[in-house]
């Protein structure tokens, strides 16, 4: 999973240096300031939208990683229970086996 999460963390840092740049452009490119500033307030749409983008795609992962930990968790779970059982079985077992050797010699000594 490391591989998704620096993919991820590069497009980010790409994306935010990439609207940090046209910011930077908008702001010293030769045009009015009318100009500038409707350019301004599109690249912060811009910047807004890819923002909730970003936040819904991290939000999405983080539920499909929970589910995958989720999914994880009972099937350790479910092997843990069948161990306990299937020891606990063994242990019954080797317990009546002893048990009933006891009796037995119980039994051999009264005779």
């Amino acid at each position: 999973m490391a591989p998704k999460n620096g993919n991820k963390n590069i497009v980010l840092a790409l994306a935010v240096g990439a609207f940090a740049g046209a910011g930077i452009a908008l702001l010293f490119a030769p045009q009015s300031g009318k100009e500038t500033r409707r350019d301004v307030r599109r690249l912060g749409r811009k910047a807004l939208d890819k923002s909730q983008a970003l936040r819904e795609e991290l939000c999405s992962s983080i539920d499909h990683m929970a589910d995958e930990v989720w999914e994880k968790v009972q099937q350790d779970l479910d092997q843990g229970w069948k161990w306990t059982e299937k020891s606990f079985a063994e242990l019954q077992r080797v317990l009546n086996s002893g048990r009933d050797y006891i009796q037995d010699g119980i039994d051999k000594i009264r005779g």
